[in-house]
């Protein structure tokens, strides 16, 4: 008997320790039962996912990660939800490039646009291409709707970290050899010109905005150690937007500033709380003692008027439901 529950054991560590070659046993088990390794290690190539990939991946952040987002309040449901590919046979992982007003190999300036397979997110991103692709900017759009930013560089094995697609976009920019590089949320239009926001990313090394609050208000225990600040300290800490943020990389301030929070996305506590990617940048900003930011006043909501400074408007319904 000793020896059949010894071969057991056995078979099982071996099992969870390969989990790429025993793929076919997982899909037997509950994926809430999976651990990271177990969710990635079944990825064929990590570096070049396919779609049955991401749809294994899928079944992971429905159903796993029980513990970490129950720290996530009011967006755990959101984040339990969050999809990087559809229901249906159409809606598979797309990227593009969009040259405007520039030449093919131009690394000048380059925006940054993600929308996952939730509500009408897509049709955000479409419509944010598409105006500023009529516009008088003058850069690259990089765009993805679904799939996941920089898998060349292994950063697929962040899926299952809330908003962690943002810096590891960051990263593939940089990687392609962006010089200058901005980031806005499919839910974002800009009412002035894109070359005037890039000119202030060259002046300054990058451009990030308040929200008005403090970090501590969406903050818990954990996710602040795992940022080296007490929940004391997140409570006078000045909370910025995550929703619109540019640096320049030739800037080595600005370009650690990507690299911190790329680090903090790669721990297992900093980006689980309320607000995960505004609170880690918002840290990391203060950390380093970067904040010269644009007042909350230069985004306005869609149904507010224009005044005098308007830099940008969000249209949260658009997004949520296309109207």
């Amino acid at each position: 008997m000793k020896k059949i529950i010894f071969s057991v054991v056995c078979a099982l560590m071996v099992i969870a320790l390969y989990p790429r070659v025993f793929s076919f046993v997982y899909r037997w088990v509950p994926a809430k039962w999976w651990t990271e390794r177990v969710a990635y290690g079944q990825v064929r190539d990590i570096y070049n996912p396919r779609n049955q990939d991401y749809k294994s991946i899928q079944k992971f952040l429905y159903e796993g990660r029980g513990r970490a987002l129950a720290r996530m309040g009011d967006m755990q449901k959101r984040q339990r939800n969050f999809c990087i590919i559809g229901q249906t046979e159409d809606e598979t992982p797309q990227h593009g490039k969009v040259a405007v007003n520039c030449k093919e190999d131009d690394k000048e300036n380059c925006l940054l646009v993600y929308a996952s397979y939730n509500k009408a997110y897509p049709q955000g991103l479409k419509r944010l291409v598409d105006y500023v692709s009529k516009s008088d900017f003058k850069g690259h759009i990089l765009y993805r709707i679904g799939g996941w930013p920089n898998a060349e560089e292994g950063d697929l094995t962040l899926a299952h970290v809330p908003y962690a697609f943002k810096p590891c976009f960051f990263r593939e920019a940089r990687r392609l050899g962006y010089k200058r590089v901005l980031w806005l949320d499919a839910s974002i239009l800009p009412v002035v010109s894109l070359n005037r926001i890039f000119d202030d990313i060259a002046l300054k090394g990058y451009f990030a905005m308040g929200n008005g609050q403090v970090v501590g208000t969406f903050m818990n225990d954990q996710a602040a150690a795992g940022l080296g600040v007490s929940m004391e300290e997140c409570s006078k800490i000045p909370s910025c937007s995550a929703g619109l943020f540019g640096v320049d990389f030739s800037n080595e301030k600005a370009a650690h500033v990507i690299s911190l929070w790329y680090q903090a996305a790669r721990h297992p506590d900093a980006f689980f709380s309320a607000r995960s990617d505004q609170s880690a940048l918002s840290v990391i900003l203060y950390q380093q003692g970067m904040q010269q930011w644009a007042p909350s006043g230069v985004l306005v909501e869609a149904h507010q008027p224009l005044a005098e400074g308007t830099l940008f408007q969000i249209d949260r319904g658009f997004v949520q439901y296309a109207k």
